[in-house]
């Protein structure tokens, strides 16, 4: 039976080929054309905010096709490509319902073609880097993730984009490439790097005043990734007494008076008032979440049966006229009145695929969560891996509030592909030998 590539069993340098890897390659690209399309939108268009999302998913979508476009014509994938997971299989057949009903259903084109790219292209990203035709191992892609040019190009961006009113990147991949160079690199540089980097983060500016902010949606992220880490580097009692230090520190935010929260950065402060007892209704932000999700099941209420199985179909939208927010209203490409966006994912999911969408969204969750369990129970999790399980964890959890860094997000099934490569090829990179069944995820046994 093959094995993980763990530290005992190095490879010589010499067996295995030095050039970057496609995966670093399809990253490294990825953030430059996100960074270069989101400062053209903001800078020469003049296009800011919540109004730049639909260019720059259709940007980086197109440019995912176009990576796997020439991965094709450069023969970088195996034939095993061509023949979709049962995964895959369910994703494009609950695609393939949702579009019919949105078109039953006369539902924005705009939107119905906008999600099947994003469907498509997502499945084919998967094919993509859980078959690719490379003798490369695991650790060379992070190898060349965390090597000080790559890092220089996140760190400039980051950089960059304290003094914007946007980000011009995408928050979770630079979230993750940060703590992942914090928790696990080695190299003292890489760790000072990944720590200046999580800084330049959660630093923006307000009007010319340089502030910290807080996301919390990533906290609780954070909090995901501090969970895989502990156990990976099985620090059980510390996670122990990090578990209670967590409970001690929420109970002493509730206790603090008003006056002393309202100090705090926006986000902590309002969810601090929110545990508190306050009224939803005073945070516009927070509000907004739940009245998207009020509409949804407004819409629901003269669904047929079909309907609650597969949903209202893609391009469906609901009217933001009156909502507190006027920000998602004000920068819909339809207008106030048909408004794609839903913040919750499973609101956004059920929307959209029904029953059928959530329970395929509660597939990928529970999938992830046993691979990593497998994998951690039977000692096979390498540092190479957890970058991969860093990103698929802290980017779902991170998107449950904000739906659309999942599913406006060709890297995520990327991510997830490689993964399924890597546990597939337990052997040593540059072997030729077949993967046991019980180790490869997603995935059926064999080679990809």
């Amino acid at each position: 039976m093959a094995m993980l590539p763990i530290e005992a069993q190095s490879v010589r340098p010499a067996q295995c080929p030095t050039r970057m890897d496609a995966f670093g390659m399809f990253l490294a690209g990825f953030i430059l054309v996100y960074a270069a399309t989101s400062i053209g939108l903001e800078h020469i268009i003049g296009i800011v905010g919540f109004a730049k999302a639909p260019y720059l998913s259709a940007v980086t979508y197109l440019y995912a096709l176009g990576f796997i476009a020439l991965g094709l014509v450069f023969n970088r994938v195996a034939f095993r490509f061509a023949i979709p997971h049962p995964l895959a299989i369910v994703v494009l057949s609950a695609l393939f319902m949702s579009v019919v009903a949105g078109i039953s259903n006369h539902n924005a084109s705009q939107y119905i073609i906008g999600w099947t790219l994003y469907l498509i292209t997502g499945v084919l990203a998967f094919q993509f880097f859980r078959n690719p035709r490379t003798t490369l191992s695991a650790e060379s892609v992070v190898k060349t993730l965390f090597s000080l040019p790559f890092l220089a190009l996140v760190l400039f961006f980051a950089f960059i984009s304290i003094f914007n009113k946007d980000n011009d990147y995408q928050y979770v991949l630079f979230e993750v490439i940060a703590l992942y160079a914090i928790l696990l690199r080695s190299s003292m540089i890489d760790k000072a790097l990944g720590m200046l980097l999580y800084l330049c983060i959660h630093l923006g500016s307000n009007d010319g005043f340089v502030q910290v902010e807080i996301n919390r949606a990533s906290i609780l992220a954070v909090g995901a990734v501090g969970l895989l880490y502990m156990l990976y580097r099985k620090h059980l009692v510390m996670l122990f007494f990090l578990i209670f230090a967590t409970i001690g520190g929420l109970l002493y935010a509730l206790s603090l008076d008003d006056a002393v929260v309202d100090d705090l950065p926006r986000n902590i402060k309002e969810a601090i008032l929110l545990m508190k007892g306050d009224d939803i209704y005073n945070h516009t932000s927070s509000y907004q979440r739940v009245y998207e999700g009020q509409k949804v099941m407004e819409d629901y209420q003269d669904a047929t049966d079909a309907e609650w199985l597969f949903g209202k179909g893609l391009g469906r939208t609901v009217d933001m006229t009156g909502a507190a927010d006027k920000t998602p209203g004000q920068h819909a490409l339809l207008g106030a009145t048909e408004v794609h966006n839903i913040h919750f994912l499973h609101f956004a999911v059920f929307h959209k695929f029904g029953l059928v969408g959530l329970a395929i969204l509660a597939a990928f969750g529970g999938g992830l969560i046993w691979m990593f369990a497998t994998d951690l129970g039977m000692g096979r999790l390498t540092s190479a891996s957890m970058f991969f399980y860093f990103y698929l964890f802290y980017n779902f959890v991170f998107a449950f509030p904000a739906s659309n860094f999942l599913i406006a997000n060709p890297l995520w099934p990327a991510f997830l592909g490689m993964l399924c490569f890597m546990r597939a090829r337990q052997a040593a990179p540059c072997v030729n030998r077949v993967a046991s069944p019980a180790l490869t995820g997603f995935i059926p046994s064999g080679r990809s």
